[in-house]
C-alpha cells in the first residue's frame, strides 16, 4: 500500500484543483460536489480558501465530513486520489500560515484573500483511495 500512498500524495501535489464533495445542509441527504482550488500545507494537507457564502463552506459547518478527489488526467487510465476527511475551520497564526501556502500556490487568490468572510479550512485526512493507472487501486491505508 506505500505504493499507492506515495501515488496519491504525488498526484495532490501536482493538482492545484479538484472536486470537493460535502454533505449538503439545504438538501439532508444528499452529496454536494463542487469545483474548487486547493494547496497543501507542511504535511501534505488540502487547504481550501472559502468564502462564507459558499454553498460548500455552509456544508463544512453543519457536518465537516467530506471528500476531495484530484486527477492527475483526463481519462480513466489516469491517476487519481479521493482523500476523506473532516474540514477544520483553522483561525489565529495556524491559519496565518495556511493563507502564506495557499497564496504561494495560487497568487491571484490574493485579490480576495483578506476579505472579511473568507476563510482557511484544512481537510484532516482519515484515508485515501487511489486509483494509480488501469489495474492499480485501492485504499492506501490497506485497510479496507
Amino acid at each position: 500500500m506505500d505504493d499507492l500512498a506515495g501515488r496519491g500524495r504525488a498526484v495532490l501535489k501536482a493538482g492545484a484543483s479538484g472536486a470537493l464533495s460535502t454533505h449538503s445542509a439545504d438538501k439532508a441527504g444528499y452529496p454536494f460536489a463542487s469545483l474548487v482550488l486547493y494547496a497543501l500545507d507542511e504535511a501534505g494537507r488540502p487547504l481550501f480558501l472559502l468564502s462564507g457564502l459558499a454553498v460548500h463552506a455552509r456544508n463544512f459547518a453543519a457536518d465537516p465530513r467530506s471528500s476531495l478527489m484530484v486527477a492527475e488526467g483526463d481519462s480513466q487510465a489516469s491517476a487519481r486520489v479521493t482523500v476523506v476527511g473532516k474540514a477544520v475551520k483553522l483561525s489565529g497564526a495556524e491559519a496565518e500560515t495556511a493563507r502564506a501556502a495557499y497564496l504561494a500556490r495560487h497568487p491571484t487568490a490574493k485579490a480576495w484573500a483578506s476579505f472579511g468572510d473568507f476563510s482557511l479550512w484544512r481537510l484532516e485526512a482519515e484515508d485515501s483511495y487511489v486509483v494509480a493507472g488501469f489495474g492499480s487501486a485501492g485504499w492506501a491505508s490497506g485497510g479496507r
